[in-house]
Formats: C-alpha cells, structure tokens, sequence
C-alpha cells in the first residue's frame, strides 16, 4: 500500500479457529515400499492447494479418477511433519464427468463436488494418503518431512497462493518430486506446466510512463509491487518495467500483458491506439485505478480520469489530444466510476459469478478504491451493489479492470524505506492478482 497519510489502514481480519481432533495412525498396507501404488480404474491425489494468503479460505484437495466411480469406503490420511496422522476426511458420492473430485475447505472453491474443512493441511511440510479401507491407493509428501509418508522424494511445497498439482493430470511415476510442480490453484479443471503453468518466458509489463511512482505511491515492481512482480516471476513469466515517456506499438511488441497501475498522467490518441491494436492483436491489458482526488503528481489527472478520459473540471485547460485519455469504456467496455471519492470506506469485494480467476479466490480488499462501470463485459467481484472487478475480451485479446492500486501492494519502497501496510497477502489478494494476468496471458 502506498505510505500515504491519508489512505486507510488494513482491514481487520476475523481469525477463525478449527478445533481438531487426533484420529489416530490407521494400519497403511506397503508401508516398506511404496512403489506402485495406483492400481488401474483407482483415483489419484492430483492437486493440493493447503497454502492460501492469510487465514487460510478456500483450500482444496483434488482427485483424479474414471467418471462415476464411487469414492464410499475411501479415505484421505493427513500425516504431520514428523509422519504423524493428524487428521482423517471421509469421502463420499461419486467421480464427475470430468474425471475431477474436489474436496473443498469451504463453498468458495470453484467446481467443488465435497465440501469439508479438514481438508486444510499442514503449511510447509507434510503428507497425504489415499486409502481404500486400510489398503494405500495413492500419496504424496511435499516440502522437508521428517518422516515421509509419500512415494519417493517428496514434492517441493507452495508458498502462500500457490498449489502443488499433478503435471500432467494423473501423471504418476511413483516420485513425487517428479510428477508434481507449484502452479496456480485450478480446482476440477486440468493442470498446467508446473511453476509459471507453462507460461515461461511470456512478457509482463508493469507501466512507469505515466507516474505511477508519482508523490506517495510506488507502484513499481522494484517497490511496492516488488512482491507482486517476484510472485509472477514464480510462475514462469519475465516481468519488467516500460519506462520512457509514453507507450508505443514498439515497446509493447513481444508483450502478453500489460499492467498499468494507478496512472497518474492521460495518455495521447497515439498511445490509445497502439494499447487498443495491442488488445485487439492478442494482448492482455489490466487497468489498476483507485479513488476519486488521487492526484499524486498535481497534474489534475486522477486514475479514473486517465483510464475513463477528461471530466470536464480538472485541468482547466487539456489538449484535444488528451481529452479521451485510454477512454475505455469506450474502447474495452470497462470504465472507472467516477460516483467514488475518497470518503468511501473500506470493502471486502467477493466473487458474484464463477469464472478461472476466481479459482481460490474468497475476498479481496478495496482500501479506498474505485467501482467499475460494466458497459460489456462481465462482473467478477463487488460489494453492496457495486463491482470492483470486471474482466472483457477485446478483438483477439483480453482486459480487465480492478478498482484499487493498495490491493496488491506490499510495505516496501523503491528508496528502501518500510511502510505501514502489507496487503499483498491479506485476504485472497495474491491469488488475485495473479489470477488475473494468467488469464490475461491465456494461460487459465
């Protein structure tokens, strides 16, 4: 979050406390040797997201199996660090026609087919089992276990955000350090190329044309957005600055997404031109804009006015060239509301519909931010009737628009001072954030 002196304080967070049972250490059959566990027609533990930011929300664990096989008589087995159960979750129903069975912590996971919260493990260290009765149909260990309970080297663990998945779907080579990577959650839908979910090498741009690091904001990925940037790193992509003093056709060729976060200055019909023939060509742009009077650099622009175009008021004078800004509402169908000031509270905006990047995805934060108008395309996320996420396909390309730059900003500056607040991993914020450009880049 900006070091502002007037933008407001996280949002308190209730902390909810599970009380959880010992169940005891059940017989496992193959204990000497675990080497071909997976019989033929038998499911398989295909991804595990047990890491979300925050107080963990929305966890999940997935199988893979036939369609319609029934899952009576199965049990998933969690074992601690030091291979100690601590924790059974009885299965129930049957496979779905899509060959995935998610078991899900709460009602905000996406294509959920059981719901029940044991299915939080562990952080960090740690190993699941798959049992039919007493005999061991699959299992998995991930991060440093001191006693393993898996099938060869364990898998490596996620950071919070992130989960360990089967690459590809139902790949078992008895090594589970070689059938499952760190990717971004995709609960019942198939998994993609392990960390950065094949999308390594493609280019994201964080844009710093416009002052996005003007007076107490720093969104920059060496600052602020340093967090955000190394988080997209992870997942495979090569993140940069485009830094200059205006965007081009040129300095977007070779791009997949470009970020613009918080503008500070209008674009030019020059520079909307080459965004727009950049979306319409295959592109992914997404707009971060925030509250209404946010002039960080007394240009007289604020961020809705860059991305929605000239109010009328502010400046007193503006060329002909710069009086539509981005303009897009016009151009994406997305516009940055101008019915928000800085008087409005803090929310906690949560998913309205269902679409991949909302997958383990519960809430996010809006500390003082702005709605967004939908002119075409789809609601994602809002608040007392008002949305703050929507997402548009564009020509061949993508766009999205998300209504407050402190979400996905961390409390470290470009200059190396500290700041107060550290939003990066409240609520689902993370997950969001990288949700969002993954879907940009066509890679969920």
């Amino acid at each position: 979050m900006s070091h502002s002196t007037f933008r407001r304080g996280l949002m308190l967070l209730a902390s909810v406390s599970l009380a959880l049972s010992s169940c005891g250490h059940v017989p496992l059959s193959g204990e000497a040797g675990l080497s071909s566990l997976a019989a033929a027609g038998e499911p398989v533990i295909n991804e595990l997201y047990y890491d979300a930011p925050g107080t963990d929300a929305g966890t999940f664990i997935e199988l893979k199996g036939p369609a319609g096989k029934s899952l009576s008589g199965y049990t998933l087995a969690a074992f601690d660090t030091a291979g100690t159960q601590y924790r059974t979750v009885t299965l129930s129903g049957t496979i779905p026609a899509s060959g995935f069975f998610v078991v899900a912590q709460d009602t905000t996971v996406a294509n959920r087919t059981l719901v029940n919260t044991g299915v939080d493990l562990n952080n960090g260290s740690g190993s699941l089992r798959l049992l039919k009765s007493s005999a061991v149909i699959d299992a998995v260990a991930y991060g440093s276990p001191t006693s393993s309970r898996g099938e060869g080297t364990p898998a490596p663990t996620t950071g919070a955000g992130s989960a360990l998945a089967r690459v590809p779907d139902g790949s078992d080579t008895d090594a589970n350090s070689v059938d499952f990577k760190v990717q971004v959650s995709t609960p019942g839908a198939a998994n993609g190329g392990g960390t950065g979910g094949g999308a390594t090498g493609k280019k994201v741009l964080f844009d710093l044309t416009k002052a996005e690091d003007a007076g107490n904001a720093d969104w920059r990925i060496d600052g602020a957005y340093s967090d955000y940037a190394n988080a997209l790193r992870g997942l495979g992509y090569a993140v940069s600055s485009l830094t200059g003093t205006s965007i081009t056709s040129t300095s977007l060729s070779g791009a997949s997404v470009l970020v613009i976060p918080e503008p500070q200055n209008p674009f030019s019909d020059a520079e909307r031109a080459a965004i727009q023939s950049f979306v319409q060509n295959g592109g992914g742009v997404f707009m971060i804009t925030d509250h209404r009077v946010s002039d960080r650099n007394n240009s007289g622009w604020d961020s809705p006015e860059v991305f929605g175009g000239w109010d009328g008021s502010t400046p007193s004078s503006v060329s002909t060239s710069l009086q539509a800004s981005l303009n897009s509402d016009v151009i994406f169908g997305l516009g940055a509301s101008f019915n928000s000031s800085f008087s409005d509270p803090v929310y906690t905006a949560t998913p309205v519909t269902t679409h991949p990047i909302l997958n383990g995805v519960s809430s996010a934060g809006v500390y003082v931010g702005t709605s967004v108008d939908v002119l075409s395309g789809t609601a994602l996320m809002g608040t007392g009737g008002r949305t703050y996420l929507a997402v548009n396909s564009v020509g061949s390309g993508r766009v999205a628009m998300w209504g407050d730059s402190s979400t996905f900003g961390d409390n470290t500056y470009s200059d190396g001072s500290t700041g107060t607040y550290n939003n990066w991993p409240n609520l689902s914020n993370a997950a969001l954030g990288k949700n969002v450009v993954r879907w940009l880049a066509k890679d969920l």
